[in-house]
């Protein structure tokens, strides 16, 4: 055993419970997050997540799906830092939340790896656009009850620092900049109504 695997925890044979699919699953979409930002969509394989997991192919079709659906997975667990149930939060606290998350740099990495790939695999860009930025216009809607409303908040949330942060141009924001920022926006949709 190399020191590299000495510290790996050896995996048990029969059926993994729910805490070690979970772990495992994370453990994928750990591994392919970061052969995404490091390579990108189109040089990423199945085989090579699977080697970065230490799982089989098998176990990644089983656990998540096929490469755009692991990619779908990935965006998705965004979601988790952005989107609780919509009883349990308010619209200012979800836009904070927006903005903090969609401006960091692992939002801002996938959203550039997106853009340069989208022509060659227009399945990762709807998949993208799917799991990530429509399942938040929808969370708005539901909360202002207007989803041209909620369209134009999401725009407004991500605006200006957003292309920004794509470029390169500014870091992500401290948390009291992101509440700025979500404030303003929600301030000057107020205004416009």
């Amino acid at each position: 055993m190399t020191d590299s695997s000495a510290g790996e925890a050896v995996r048990k044979r029969g059926r993994p419970t729910e805490t070690e699919r979970a772990q495992r699953r994370d453990e994928i979409l750990d591994a392919a997050q970061q052969l995404f930002l490091e390579r990108g969509y189109g040089d990423v394989s199945l085989d090579q997540i699977a080697s970065a997991a230490s799982v089989t192919k098998r176990t990644i079709y089983a656990y998540v799906g096929d490469k755009t659906a692991v990619f779908a997975a990935v965006v998705s667990r965004l979601n988790q830092l952005i989107l609780i149930p919509a009883e349990h939060v308010d619209l200012e606290a979800l836009a904070i939340r927006l903005v903090l998350t969609l401006h960091s740099d692992v939002a801002i990495s996938l959203h550039r790896m997106v853009i340069a790939e989208a022509l060659q695999f227009p399945d990762l860009a709807r998949s993208f656009h799917a799991a990530g930025p429509q399942k938040y216009i929808d969370t708005l809607g539901d909360l202002i009850g207007n989803s041209a409303a909620a369209e134009q908040l999401f725009a407004v949330l991500l605006g200006e620092p957003h292309r920004r942060r794509l470029l390169g141009l500014d870091g992500p924001p401290t948390p009291a900049e992101a509440e700025a920022h979500a404030k303003a926006a929600l301030s000057s949709l107020r205004l416009q109504g």
